[in-house]
């Protein structure tokens, strides 16, 4: 998969989290949001926006990066349906990804 691409599917365990960088485009006012198409439960999703800290610097104006935590909560699989748009638009999207994940049970332990 090349850097920027989105994965079509992921397959996590029980608690763990895995993180999608979403390209940014804040500075003309749009965002990514989510919707979750199955059971209630199965994920927790966390959004994080701006660089990370120790990033490099950029030049003033430039996006910075929409950054998405899936955590694995629960077996089962969702469908998460990510858009880029402005808030205050109501349209088609400037992009949009639609991302399946599967929640496996944990790793059993040592006997």
């Amino acid at each position: 998969m090349a850097e920027g691409e989105l994965p079509a599917a992921i397959a996590l365990q029980v608690a763990q989290t895995r993180e999608l960088v979403l390209p940014g485009l804040g500075t003309a006012g749009c965002r990514w949001s989510d919707a979750v198409d199955g059971e209630a439960g199965i994920v927790e999703l966390d959004w994080r926006r701006g660089f990370p800290a120790g990033d490099e610097r950029r030049p003033a104006g430039a996006s910075a990066p929409e950054r998405l935590l899936i955590t694995a909560v629960a077996p089962g699989r969702v469908v998460l349906h990510l858009v880029q748009q402005r808030p205050w638009e109501h349209g088609r999207p400037l992009s949009e990804h639609a991302l399946e994940v599967e929640v496996l049970p944990p790793a059993a332990g040592p006997p």
